[in-house]
């Protein structure tokens, strides 16, 4: 281990307690017999130049393209299912940051990792997509939509617990007087921040430009800790906090569904939001939705687009013929793919995500809590889901996942994540063994590391409510996202592919 890196990524993780806990382990040798697998899409770059010289392969035809196999591509997908559509996706998996990994019997997320019942305000066309894949049903008692397969809804006792200071609470928001104010202030917004956020009343768009601090810095007093809670919460779901996202994000965070008055059914299979990606799959033509292909270059022609793409398995460069587009890729690839539309997500500004699942041989032996929310010092360690607490009857393991939220500008670090592997396990190791109160290492089969770059577009102020498709009739090329203005939660990506594919078959 390169001591050096070790401290250089563990000062702008952890607290300044476990910073001097890991000074004074360093002194020393820990050996640790577990492998370290890293899964990162760093290399494109690598491909894109190598595949220069690479002989030029099949051309295929096709009316739809879609660029991009995550959550937005596969509604997409789903939507186009029945029209003669191509999907090409980099990665050798489909669900983008909805990710899952098997290791022997424990299947685990490496991405975003659950989701809550939906108001009946929310949505419809994606309310009666996901009744259609039988995902969700509506319960006439509730008033809610509600999850169909009941094994993965989490406990209400077992849901989360927050660590600050050593202390544990129940929720992120400290108890209090402040916290009675925070929900006053914001409890006139329930109900009226639906999904998908362009659906909101106008009359809250003014909340769309200005900054959450400065919304709640002109209502009322916020002490420091209190302020570092909203800024975890922020942080968490949003990749920055109050004082760089919108006033519409961190009151959408809290009023969008009635948090105040119910507890919400919390979802969280095992893979984690993987769980929906595989449910459009199920429903679509697979020999259509092809992996392993980086699209390299798209042209506008007088009959649609050629496209250029690269097969990452077989080293050859495909042509694809298409007349229309979904893009639902990252965006800030669109500078390099198709320069035409780069300047709609010029300003777009991305949080870099890493994933650690660190698998256990044991399974569950004790009470346990699905979401451990750490508030102790710096926030990029945002704390780990535990896999005892999820339905998985026949696994002899357990799974501790923990989630690192960095800085946009620490980006550039992850290109040498191979040489932060070993210290940044090593402080989450730490970080969970203190949560625990209990030593987990001689149980630690294999550790995954998932690196995201751009993970999630952070919704700054003007961010969210842009509508990328005015022109997409004219153009042919609609996009779909969460960076195409919207939140980056489940609901918003497979919204964004359903409305973009009707919006070009609309035009066919």
């Amino acid at each position: 281990m390169n001591r050096r890196d070790f401290m250089k990524f563990g000062a702008l993780a952890l607290s300044p307690v476990l910073i001097k806990y890991l000074n004074d382990w360093t002194q020393g040798t820990v050996e640790n017999d577990f492998e370290i697998e890293i899964l990162s899409d760093a290399g494109v770059g690598h491909i894109l130049w190598e595949s220069k010289a690479y002989p030029q392969g099949e051309l295929l035809k096709t009316e739809y393209l879609i660029v991009g196999g995550g959550i937005a591509g596969l509604s997409a997908a789903y939507e186009l299912r029945k029209e003669n559509f191509l999907l090409c996706e980099l990665s050798d998996y489909l669900g983008g940051s909805s990710s899952a990994k098997a290791h022997q019997d424990q299947y685990f997320s490496q991405g975003a990792h659950y989701d809550l019942a939906y108001p009946k305000y929310y949505g419809e066309d994606l309310l009666k997509t996901l009744f259609d894949l039988d995902v969700i049903d509506y319960d006439y008692k509730k008033e809610q939509w509600v999850f169909v397969d009941k094994q993965f809804l989490i406990r209400p006792d077992k849901e989360s617990r927050s660590f600050y200071k050593g202390v544990f609470r129940a929720d992120v928001l400290p108890e209090g007087k402040m916290k009675d104010n925070f929900e006053a202030l914001l409890r006139p917004f329930v109900g009226k921040m639906p999904m998908p956020t362009e659906s909101i009343d106008p009359k809250f768009h003014y909340l769309n430009r200005l900054t959450f601090r400065a919304f709640l810095e002109k209502r009322m007093d916020l002490d420091e800790a209190f302020l570092q809670a909203i800024d975890y919460a922020m942080l968490d779901d949003w990749g920055a906090t109050s004082e760089v996202v919108s006033a519409l994000a961190g009151i959408h965070y809290y009023t969008c569904r009635s948090y105040f008055d119910d507890n919400p059914e919390l979802f969280s299979p095992p893979q984690g939001n993987a769980y929906f990606a595989q449910q459009f799959i199920r429903k679509t033509p697979q020999e259509r939705l092809l992996t392993n292909r980086l699209v390299k270059k798209i042209e506008a022609t007088e009959t649609g687009f050629k496209v250029e793409v690269v097969d990452v398995k077989k080293k050859v460069v495909l042509q694809i013929e298409t007349k229309k587009i979904v893009y639902a890729a990252h965006k800030n690839a669109l500078k390099y793919i198709y320069p035409t539309g780069h300047h709609l997500f010029q300003h777009n500004e991305y949080a870099p995500w890493v994933v650690v699942n660190v698998v256990l041989s044991e399974g569950v032996t004790e009470p346990v809590f699905w979401q451990n929310e750490y508030l102790s010092g710096e926030q990029a360690f945002m704390g780990f889901v535990d896999s005892g607490a999820q339905y998985q009857p026949f696994a002899t393991r357990r799974t501790l996942t923990a989630y690192y939220c960095l800085e946009p500008t620490q980006r550039n670090e992850l290109l040498k994540i191979k040489d932060l592997a070993p210290s940044l396990v090593e402080q989450s190791i730490v970080a969970i063994e203190e949560v625990l109160k209990t030593s987990i290492r001689n149980k630690i089969e294999k550790v995954y590391l998932k690196v995201m770059g751009h993970a999630m577009p952070i919704p700054r102020p003007n961010f969210l409510l842009q509508n990328p498709n005015v022109d997409a009739l004219t153009t042919g090329i609609a996009y779909a996202g969460v960076d195409a203005g919207h939140l980056p939660l489940f609901f918003e990506a497979a919204n964004s592919g359903l409305q973009a594919a009707r919006l070009l078959l609309e035009g066919a």
